[in-house]
């Protein structure tokens, strides 16, 4: 039962913070990569990490700070949105 407890904690502490792409209708092809993180540099870590998963380069264009609502919601919420440009496939 600890364990299963342990477990749920980690989950919630670890979040699930936006980590998706936005295509290029015409070409059918990712324009841009967007990942989330607890800091500037985790988001940046990140982008890079998703970039890497869908073997393409990116720039970064843009870390944003994302407000978080509730009592209790800094703890399992990725605060910081990083977005990149696609630059080339790898």
């Amino acid at each position: 039962m600890t364990r299963g407890w342990a477990l749920g904690i980690a989950v919630l502490l670890a979040g699930c913070g936006p980590h998706y792409t936005i295509p290029n209708y015409e070409t059918d092809e990712i324009e841009k990569v967007i990942s989330s993180g607890r800091s500037p540099q985790g988001c940046i870590e990140n982008l890079k990490e998703d970039a890497k998963n869908l073997n393409v380069n990116v720039r970064l264009t843009d870390v944003q700070q994302q407000a978080s609502s509730g009592p209790i919601s800094w703890i399992y919420t990725n605060t910081y949105m990083c977005t990149g440009k696609v630059v080339a496939k790898r």
